[in-house]
């Protein structure tokens, strides 16, 4: 080997040895951000940092799907929170929500709280239908993972969404079953806020209202408090008892972050304000009430986006599914093609060399018939009695006389050359024969092979192919 060439090979070697740690190292390094924010998660934050997040995925992508699947849907994941607890673009969060579930994580937990986010998004746009879809799926996931907490929690969710649809005997059903589950104070307020707002969607006010300020004064976080002053505010509002509103709409304006709920908190202060008319509240809570309408229009827009893309993924989850399978089937197609046309050439091949074999087979039992039989025509005698020589050439060379008379219509004179042609009989023997000159000979033979189609240095082997087919 060239000393060149092996210098060569050793620096793409070495280069390729290089880019394998390079890519290792940065590997490990994603692992390490991916098990950072995994640490956040469980203890209840989300990483904030939306850059080392998305190198995560760059880093990745596309070969992590096969040797680092469970590290890409969790970054995946994480960034879908980030983007939606945080940023709060939930078209973005939807993209990556997505494409976690797309990855099929062999973690039932993950999987179940993506599908419980991308039916949250659902949720906030009204689409209870797809929402519910998304949270019964979670369910199924939670439910063969065997954690009863987030099980339980999920059917809450999915409790809610029935409510929404009105399908009040499966609402029943499914907290029941929840409650089998639902064993702390919080999740016990969650299952009457339920109840409560079950039987208030059914205007069962009285039994809806008793529910619901069971549970009020139990220690829960701000917007699960908030909704339950919520739907209390609206079992008074129906029992036209909007006196008894006021407190509890104080509260959400003062502890929610949420738009709607302080949007419906500033209507009741409004009703109340017009009840006493306190003209000068009436004014300041219907301007405040028009920020939140505002505040709401732009996060609905915003929940729209995602919602629409969670839609066509719920219901075409795979896209290109039927592209990728045409292009599979082409090409398996293909291959059978190839392989059908390589299996009939090859039999094609093999049936010329068969032939070839045969026809060769042939041509030498030919000329061994020729050679044997040429000691017939070696006297000069023979070549004068023209019958004589018709009987022996046409019973030991296969009737060539009345083949080629048939065939190409020459004459005798020619036909006794081509069979002197044909036992390769020297041109001085010829001459010796047929008593003529050498140049005669040769422009006997151009004349034949003229008239046979071909020259004179092949007239033998036409002759030969000719006395076989």
């Amino acid at each position: 080997m060239p000393s060149y060439f092996r210098h060569i090979v050793h620096f793409l070697l070495v280069a390729m040895m290089l880019m394998s740690i390079t890519s290792c190292a940065r590997w490990r390094e994603a692992k390490v951000v991916v098990v950072e924010a995994d640490g956040l998660l469980a203890k209840g934050v989300i990483m904030k940092d939306t850059a080392a997040l998305a190198e995560v995925i760059r880093t990745l992508e596309p070969y992590g799907r096969l040797f680092a699947r469970e590290d890409l849907v969790k970054a995946y994941y994480l960034l879908g929170r980030n983007m939606d607890d945080y940023y709060h673009d939930f078209s973005t969060a939807a993209d990556y929500y997505i494409e976690a579930d797309r990855l099929k994580t062999k973690d039932p937990i993950l999987r179940g709280r993506i599908n419980s986010c991308m039916g949250f998004l659902c949720k906030q746009d009204s689409c209870f239908e797809e929402a519910l879809a998304f949270y019964l799926r979670s369910s199924y996931v939670f439910k063969e993972s065997g954690n009863e907490w987030y099980y339980a929690h999920n059917l809450l969710n999915v409790a809610e969404r029935y409510i929404y649809l009105n399908e009040f005997a499966k609402v029943d059903s499914v907290l029941q079953e929840a409650a089998m589950y639902c064993i702390d104070s919080v999740d016990y307020a969650s299952l009457m806020d339920l109840y409560g707002f079950s039987l208030f969607r059914q205007q069962q006010y009285d039994s809806a209202l008793t529910y619901l300020l069971s549970v009020k004064d139990y220690p829960r976080n701000v917007e699960a408090k908030c909704f339950n002053y919520m739907k209390i505010m609206h079992c008074y509002e129906c029992l036209n008892q909007l006196i008894e509103t006021a407190s509890y709409a104080q509260y959400v304006i003062s502890h929610s972050a949420n738009p709607a709920y302080r949007s419906n908190a500033y209507f009741y202060l409004m009703a109340n304000a017009k009840l006493q008319n306190d003209i000068n509240n009436l004014s300041v809570y219907s301007h405040a009430r028009e920020d939140e309408d505002r505040k709401l229009q732009h996060i609905s827009e915003a929940y729209a986006q995602s919602a629409v893309k969670l839609k066509i993924y719920l219901h075409n989850p795979h896209p290109y599914r039927n592209l990728y399978i045409l292009i599979f089937g082409g090409g398996i197609a293909l291959l059978l093609l190839v392989a059908l046309v390589y299996a009939l050439h090859k039999r094609w091949r093999n049936t010329l060399e068969c032939q070839d074999k045969e026809r060769q087979n042939r041509r030498e039992l030919f000329e061994r018939k020729l050679f044997d039989h040429s000691v017939h025509f070696m006297c000069s005698d023979i070549w004068e009695d023209t019958n004589h020589l018709r009987e022996k050439a046409n019973n030991y060379c296969d009737n060539i006389f009345y083949r080629l008379e048939d065939t190409f219509h020459l004459r005798e004179h020619e036909i006794m050359i081509c069979l002197m042609v044909l036992m390769n009989f020297s041109r001085d023997k010829i001459v010796a024969y047929l008593h003529v000159l050498p140049n005669t000979i040769s422009k006997s033979k151009s004349k034949i092979a003229k008239q046979l189609g071909t020259t004179s240095g092949d007239l033998r082997e036409f002759l030969v192919d000719f006395m076989l087919s």
